[in-house]
């Protein structure tokens, strides 16, 4: 081993300018090749193997990328432009403004940013050096001519001039060309060329090519940078071979959040100088103020406004989010001797819905043994025969290897020349010097159809046992049948995939009835279901792919063909293999699964290897996909409800005489913070089994719209029940001071009303996910100073004291608000006022039940499920009804008696308490009843049983008896007095009527073939 010197051992981006000093060509004798001295010359000139990648990122550049996205820049544009507005308005003598609007909450936007971009880099770096080191084990070796002894190198310590031993199943690493012997060649990799070439003394193979067929000894002529793999890397600079449908969506996303971000800017710009020029004297509107375009005080606040909307639209850390989480799972996956050689791999893993296996090395684990034969000839004679076949053969497969140690290897050799193996005809040989043909192969291709010794090969088929044949100038001579190990952990993978909803398809070389006893074995469902491919046209392929299960007598073509039928019927499709008759195959599949073990050619063209050759690992590497993919589409439907909210609440608020000045960031941040990245991060975890289906945009955008349609109504509610009444004289239903409060409240209930929906159907994990994100907005609403929840900024003096007077530094207003939040006059405000009880109940009685069906539906049309019958919509419609509103009542019953526990805390003090304690008992039940039937319609809705819909429709009924017709006939609904409680009584009859509509569809149109459960 020759140690490289100094300037060699530099990073591939420092290499590539240097010159390398001048050679004399050699011209090495094929069967010596270069000497010692030869190849030391060549590494200390720089003459190796050794190309750079354009993909490959240092340290410094990662952390560049990640810091200077366009969203990062837009932010950091913005921070400084607040500090400057800063400093030039305390320079004039207004610092009063910079305390009242700017304030340090108003660069809390940065926090997040910056921590995308540390945690970011940090997770990058470190999951590039794990993959890199594994990349390493795992890269392509070649076997060189040195000093006249053949030794097995890495690519990258081949040198100019060397020469190569090629052979089936290996890639080439170098251009070369041949100086002796033939091979076929698949150059699909480069020129995209399905079709096997010869290559003949003279000819040029290019590195990158895999060997097919053959044997032969080549020349490198070019090296690193300077093959043609090297150049058309450089031209293409891209290294994925399959197009990523998750970035290329996001990237879609953010072109058009851009677009949105610049017609905010415009439109809140225009409306704000319009509404200055007519408003701008009064300043009643405008908080005390006096505004006029010509101060530098009015473009101060028009500049916050426009940047904390610019703000709040960009998803921060939404591109960074998706690619730390692939990286971080691809990283997890390396631990477990798994390498995912692109980072989208695993996207695609996670929407595969069909497995093809290959037989030998993955339902087995490629050792196989001797376990009977039939000798025509004396065996003797059998034995020197499969003796010269094993001297003949210069790279053993398993199938050799079993024979080699059963029956051992010729010590001198008389054949006169070597047959390779074809998976075309799907033998082996040699010819003797007498021109006899000795031939090993399947007995279906060696002998005749109807011969009765094929009897023998169905008997041990039946058994799980391959049979080879042994054939002399066509006269068969020996029947052998060998024993494949199934592997250990085979079954339970199969039943993994089965259970997850992945069809597994078996496509083997071998003998149908082989294959298909050793599916039965490992537990592969409609293991009876075999064919043999052998001389079926690949035009018929299409018709049979999804009929059966087991396909054998597969050729390499063949494969290929079920893969792309596979695909044409909408499937997604992995591929397992190991040999060079899996490339083509390997090369169509969405997904390709290979093991360490492999040839370098099926390694080198898949997207995972399994480093210790454990098929069980496609367990974990399935489920990781299917977690990382789907958890990123949650993730993303949270950042994007903010960021379609605050753009379309830039259009909702132009009509409002104070324009967009409503809005402040820091109504914003409980939304973040706790729903946004809490619920994100929690939401990321949940392990996920069912496959991901449909396409990523049509998947997040309906639902992100909904959801960030729900949220700018949060938003807008508060402003309108202020000023609508206001602008017909009347007193307004929440207060001035309460504005701002109730739109932090109501938003924060909104991000939680789309994780409550995210989360059905509900399992133990989603039930804890809620509960948490839940308990993390309450906590943050105590904690957080109350001044956030009033969307007002944080500025100096909230943090001063008078120390004259004995205070410290934990009696400034800050920590007062943060310490004693029920003593702010913010809190205060709000819950003493019992309106803004009914509009939180009002808001959640509507919010819930709609946002609910809209996300069925949304999921109904992803699905294309509207174009089912209209007996299946209906009954589908009923059970969401039930849903929607069996939730509001189950809410409804919980709230009610919270307010019910609360007045019995002063019953006692009552003169007339024995009636307020009947009515206490009244409440309860009604509030039980509510509960119970809220649980029923979601029993309903999860899985309904006949039993199940039974319930639900006397529970229907009962609540329509009991509650409904009652209020109508009494007038109780619009005799209260006060049309926020009158609106409430309504709404809550339209929640009942609602259910019960609901549960008399599901009674009468109920079909055991519609009621499928839901699964989480």
């Amino acid at each position: 081993m020759h140690r490289f010197p100094r300037w060699q051992r530099r990073t591939p981006m420092r290499q590539k300018n240097i010159q390398r000093p001048p050679l004399k060509r050699i011209q090495a004798d094929p069967d010596k090749g270069l000497t010692a001295e030869e190849v030391r010359e060549r590494v200390n000139k720089g003459y190796l193997n050794i190309a750079t990648d354009p993909n490959e990122k240092s340290a410094l550049k990662i952390i560049a990328a990640n810091l200077f996205t366009f969203f990062n820049t837009v932010l950091f544009t913005i921070a400084l432009i607040f500090i400057g507005f800063m400093i030039y308005l305390t320079s004039i003598g207004r610092s009063d403004i910079v305390d009242t609007y700017f304030g340090f909450s108003k660069f809390l936007f940065l926090v997040p940013a910056i921590m995308n971009v540390a945690m970011g880099s940090f997770q990058e770096i470190k999951s590039l050096k794990v993959i890199k080191r594994l990349r390493i084990v795992t890269s392509t070796k070649s076997k060189v001519v040195r000093d006249g002894i053949v030794t097995p190198l890495e690519a990258s310590q081949i040198v100019l001039d060397d020469i190569i031993v090629l052979s089936a199943g290996e890639q080439a690493t170098a251009d070369m060309t041949v100086l002796a012997g033939e091979v076929e060649v698949d150059e699909s990799m480069l020129t995209g060329e399905s079709d096997y070439i010869q290559k003949k003394v003279g000819d040029t193979i290019l590195s990158g090519s895999a060997i097919i067929v053959g044997n032969a000894r080549g020349r490198a002529e070019k090296i690193g940078n300077e093959t043609y793999a090297a150049e058309l890397t450089r031209k293409v600079k891209n290294g994925s071979r399959h197009k990523s449908e998750l970035m290329t969506s996001i990237m879609k996303i953010i072109k058009l959040l851009t677009l949105g971000l610049c017609i905010a800017v415009v439109v809140v710009t225009i409306t704000m100088m319009y509404k200055i020029t007519v408003h701008g004297n009064n300043p009643m509107i405008w908080d005390g103020l006096t505004m006029s375009l010509q101060d530098p005080v009015t473009w101060s606040l028009i500049i916050l406004t426009n940047g904390m909307f610019g703000v709040g639209i960009i998803p921060t850390g939404l591109v960074l989010t998706a690619s730390v989480a692939l990286m971080v799972s691809i990283a997890q996956l390396t631990k477990k001797q798994t390498l995912v050689q692109e980072l989208y791999s695993l996207e695609n893993l996670s929407r595969v819905d069909v497995i093809c296996l290959d037989k030998t090395g993955t339902l087995t684990d490629g050792t196989m043994t001797v376990c009977d034969v039939k000798p025509i000839l004396p065996i003797e004679e059998v034995k020197r025969h499969i003796q010269q076949l094993m001297a003949a053969s210069e790279e053993r497969n398993a199938t050799a290897e079993a024979l080699y140690q059963y029956f051992g290897i010729a010590e001198h050799p008389y054949f006169r020349e070597a047959i390779p193996f074809s998976s075309a005809n799907k033998y082996s040989g040699l010819v003797y010097q007498d021109n006899k043909k000795l031939l090993m192969g399947a007995p279906e291709y060696l002998l005749p159809e109807k011969d009765e010794r094929l009897s023998y090969v169905t008997e041990h088929a039946k058994k799980g046992h391959r049979v080879i044949a042994i054939t002399l100038d066509k006269e068969l001579i020996a029947l052998v049948a060998i024993e494949d190990h199934i592997r250990d952990t085979a079954a339970d993978t199969l039943q993994f995939f089965r259970e997850n909803g992945v069809t597994v398809k078996v496509i083997s070389g071998d003998n149908p009835l082989t294959v298909s006893m050793i599916a039965e074995k490992c537990g592969i469902h409609n293991a009876d279901k075999y064919i043999s491919l052998a001389g079926v046209p690949l035009e018929d392929i299409p018709a049979l792919a999804e009929e059966y299960t087991i396909f054998a007598r597969v050729s390499p073509e063949q494969k290929e063909a079920l893969v792309m039928a596979l695909q044409n019927k909408g499937h997604k499709v992995a591929m397992t293999g190991d040999g060079v008759n899996d490339i083509l195959a390997l090369r169509r599949s969405d997904s390709s699964i290979t093991f360490a073990k492999a040839t370098e050619a099926a390694k080198s063209c898949s997207d995972v290897v399994l480093l210790d050759n454990d098929f069980s690992h496609l367990k974990e590497v399935v489920g990781e996909g299917r977690r990382v993919i789907g958890n990123i589409q949650k993730t993303t439907v949270l950042y994007l409800m903010k960021s379609i909210a605050l753009f379309l609440f830039v259009f909702t608020l132009i009509p409002f005489a104070k324009g967009q000045m409503w809005f402040s960031i820091e109504n914003m941040y409980m939304l973040e913070a706790a729903v946004i990245g809490t619920g994100g991060f929690l939401l990321s975890l949940e392990p996920i089994r069912t496959p991901i289906k449909g396409s990523f945009l049509r998947n997040i955008v309906m639902q992100s719209i909904s959801a960030g349609t729900l949220t700018v109504c949060a938003i807008l509610l508060p402003i309108m029940l202020n000023t609508v009444p206001k602008f017909f004289g009347q007193v307004p239903f929440v207060t001035d001071a309460n504005v701002r409060p109730m739109m932090t409240v109501l938003t924060s209930i909104a991000g939680l009303v789309v994780v409550f929906s995210m989360c059905i159907p509900f399992n133990k994990y989603r039930g804890f996910a809620l509960a948490a994100i839940s308990f993390v907005v309450v906590t943050l609403g105590l904690l957080l100073p109350s001044s956030y929840i009033g969307g007002k900024p944080i500025s100096a003096p909230m943090l001063a004291y008078d120390q004259a007077h004995g205070q410290h530094f934990f009696d400034a207003p800050l920590f007062q608000e943060m310490f004693h939040p029920m003593k702010s006059e913010v809190v205060c405000s709000l819950i003493s006022d019992k309106n803004n009880y009914i509009v939180l109940r009002l808001f959640l009685y509507v919010a819930i039940p709609t946002f609910i069906l809209i996300r069925f539906a949304v999921e109904n049309f992803a699905r294309n499920e509207h174009k089912t019958p209209k007996k299946n919509r209906l009954f589908r419609v009923g059970r969401r009804l039930m849903l929607a509103s069996g939730f509001v009542l189950a809410l409804h019953a919980i709230m009610t008696a919270a307010e019910v526990i609360a007045k019995m805390g002063y019953a006692d003090q009552l003169k007339d308490s024995s009636d307020l304690y009947v009515f206490i008992g009244i409440y309860m039940i009604y509030a039980a009843l509510h509960f119970c039937i809220g649980v029923i319609g979601y029993r309903v809705w999860h899985s309904p049983t006949k039993l199940s819909v039974r319930f639900g429709f006397i529970a229907g009924l009962l609540l329509f008896l009991l509650t409904v017709l009652p209020a109508v006939f009494s007038g109780s609904i619009f005799s209260q007095g006060d049309i926020l409680l009158t609106m409430d009584s309504i709404v809550m009859m339209i929640i009942t009527l609602g259910y019960t509509v609901g549960s008399v569809i599901v009674r009468f149109r109920y079909d055991p073939a519609l009621a499928r459960p839901r699964t989480a």
